[in-house]
């Protein structure tokens, strides 16, 4: 994967929850340990892709690309800048290579 093509710098957040003492709780996200300022590609889907990634999810605005990393999933959730990206499904790691990772997400307004 070529470095020129990850010009972003990403955090990958995981939310945590803490009681609140009556009976409930809150929820606070906070960087992942070792993956805060990750390289990424941000990529908006064409209209054809959307059209696809509809079929099985919410609307699908962009597409993330990372180099791998292990122990990502929809829980967690990709922020750049002010910009919050939802991961949608599971990570994409083509051929089983272990190189990168895509993530289908959809984009909090």
């Amino acid at each position: 994967m070529r470095a020129g093509k990850l010009r972003h710098r990403v955090d990958i957040q995981v939310e945590s929850l803490t009681p609140d003492g009556l009976g409930g709780f809150s929820s606070s996200w906070g960087s992942v340990t070792g993956m805060s300022s990750v390289p990424a590609a941000i990529m908006p889907l064409s209209s054809k892709e959307q059209l696809d990634a509809m079929k099985l999810e919410s609307v699908i605005t962009n597409k993330i690309r990372i180099r791998y990393r292990a122990g990502i999933t929809s829980k967690h959730r990709i922020v750049f800048g002010s910009r919050i990206f939802n991961i949608k499904g599971a990570p994409i790691n083509y051929d089983e290579r272990n190189k990168s990772l895509d993530f289908l997400v959809t984009e909090d307004i």
